[in-house]
């Protein structure tokens, strides 16, 4: 696969693009505003010097040199977080994914090695009026500690698609065979097997169970009894199979 890794991406996905344009139409009105008072501040000390002494030349530009000097600071900090931003990125190969985050070594995870995947969304308002979606998605992996995607990056249109439809191509084969030869299958909060499905709390025998739902980022379990168990989708791997399996195969 080491040659693989150096193939053209088939998507990339940056959380925020540094492009030369920024560069003209962001980062040089920036420099231009520290410049500004550190320029007039050195026309002040010049102008002081040549017309009254070094004394007047010493207090004259002081003022602007340390406004510039606070107007650094912000730049600093902003130059910063575009770099950081602009090198956190997901790159989807034939073969796999490749991501990357500042201060980290790039990463690769081969299709075949990842074992599950859970998205989920949540969201929340500022006293009631700004309300903001974040979306997650979290990649689980036989050799590697769980990839937590960055939830801006999640949100660009068809990351998530593609990464599960190719997941998911490997997956679900695996995993319906499995249930079929009687082998308890992991969904993160819940299990299942030919007999019952095991949640956290209670274990159902499919005879009680009236039928599922997602509903309000959680996955509802509907019992015959008129009662219902409520599971959050954030604590659930490969829903969208779990719920093929039930669908299909219960």
């Amino acid at each position: 696969m080491d040659a693989a890794q150096h193939d053209h991406p088939l998507a990339e996905y940056h959380l925020q693009e540094l492009r030369w344009q920024d560069l003209l139409r962001v980062f040089l009105p920036l420099v231009l505003l520290v410049l500004g008072p550190f320029g007039y501040g050195l026309w002040r000390t010049l102008y002081g010097y040549s017309s009254f002494g070094p004394a007047a030349a010493a207090s004259w530009g002081r003022v602007w040199f340390l406004i510039s000097g606070v107007l650094v600071i912000p730049l600093l900090f902003y130059t910063l977080r575009r770099l950081r931003r602009a090198h956190t990125w997901v790159k989807i190969h034939s073969w796999g994914i490749e991501y990357h985050q500042p201060l980290r070594r790039k990463k690769h995870l081969a299709w075949k090695d990842i074992q599950g995947i859970t998205t989920y969304s949540i969201s929340r308002s500022v006293l009631g009026l700004l309300r903001r979606t974040r979306h997650y998605l979290i990649i689980y992996s036989a050799i590697s500690p769980p990839f937590h995607c960055h939830p801006e990056l999640t949100r660009q249109a068809g990351l998530t698609k593609v990464i599960k439809q190719q997941v998911y191509e490997i997956l679900k084969p695996k995993l319906t065979t499995a249930f079929k030869e009687g082998k308890t299958i992991p969904f993160g909060g819940v299990s299942l097997s030919k007999e019952q499905m095991i949640l956290p709390k209670v274990t159902v025998p499919w005879k009680f169970l009236e039928g599922i739902s997602v509903e309000k980022g959680s996955f509802l379990v509907k019992l015959t009894a008129q009662n219902s168990i409520n599971v959050p989708i954030q604590k659930l791997i490969n829903l969208e199979i779990l719920i093929h399996l039930i669908k299909t195969e219960i």
